[in-house]
């Protein structure tokens, strides 16, 4: 149905005279009368009463002028929801993540995200990186953050920031009562890491040591950063971690700055090249804007 038809027949309704409803319309009785009369033979009934002193409504017209600003009302509706989609106001986001990346900025993100924009909704799902990049491919997830970036042309990696690499030790351990550590004073420690086949960060931290001049003997491998960080409370060994997960280490567990540092651990959004959702450019608008105020503080603070 046109509706410009249930226009007319509205204003129609609402003047019950065909002169005054075309003077409000903006046109002349003519076309008005002959619009009317296309709705009625759409519809199939007649919806006013005609006489030469008075329109009325038919009881059908009746009918239609209480369901029409419904109508009108779905109708706004509609138009606002797709216009907020298109905006990346309203919708869907799935986002890929590791425990190691939910403290510092990635948690205060979708605090500010969720604040500005109630109406979409984001969900955490926790994977392995292997996982989190086949997902993304799949398109079942739409952004990952990873602490190492993907060689990959069908997915973009968005630098986000450096972090800083601090030895983590147990309390009680001998080089804990040291402020700084050379990477070498680990060499001949046991260590505790994250699964090399699993995680391409363990890995960086891992040729970072080799670079230092010293291959990590590693005692035990785990997924997660918790349990790495129980190991460690529990004197299985050390290990390399960056300086934010400080925030989450348990009682029992130190983090030392390293002299000369190992190489700054990357921090990357990555999503897939070809993906213009207005909902993820909303989400990586908000994440640049929150890693632009923590580098501005992180610099205030050196």
């Amino acid at each position: 149905m046109d509706l410009r038809l249930l226009r007319y027949f509205s204003v129609l309704a609402d003047e019950l005279h065909f002169g005054r409803a075309a003077e409000r319309l903006n046109i002349s009785q003519p076309p008005l009368s002959q619009q009317i009369r296309l709705l009625e033979e759409e519809i199939g009934t007649p919806l006013f009463k005609r006489t030469h002193h008075r329109v009325e409504l038919t009881a059908a017209g009746r009918c239609l002028k209480e369901q029409a600003p419904l109508v009108f009302e779905q109708l706004s509706r509609a138009l606002d929801i797709t216009r907020q989609t298109g905006r990346g106001q309203l919708g869907e986001l799935e986002i890929g993540m590791i425990s190691s990346v939910m403290v510092g900025v990635l948690p205060r993100v979708l605090h500010v995200f969720r604040e500005r924009y109630p109406e979409v909704r984001w969900c955490l799902r926790e994977m392995t990186p292997v996982a989190q990049m086949l997902a993304l491919k799949e398109k079942r997830i739409d952004l990952c953050v990873f602490r190492v970036g993907y060689d990959d042309p069908d997915v973009r990696n968005e630098l986000l920031m450096y972090e800083p690499i601090r030895a983590v030790l147990p309390a009680n351990h001998p080089l804990a009562q040291q402020e700084r550590l050379a990477p070498t004073d680990l060499a001949d420690e046991p260590f505790v890491a994250l699964e090399l086949k699993q995680s391409r960060f363990a890995n960086f931290l891992f040729q970072s040591c080799v670079r230092a001049g010293f291959t990590p003997q590693i005692r035990q491998q785990a997924i997660e950063v918790q349990t790495l960080l129980s190991l460690v409370q529990a004197n299985f060994g050390v290990t390399l971690l960056p300086a934010s997960l400080e925030q989450v280490a348990p009682p029992g567990v130190v983090f030392r700055s390293l002299t000369p540092a190992l190489p700054e651990v990357p921090l990357y959004a990555v999503y897939r090249a070809d993906d213009d959702s207005a909902v993820l450019k909303l989400f990586l608008d908000t994440l640049r804007e929150l890693v632009a105020v923590e580098r501005e503080s992180r610099a205030a603070l050196a």
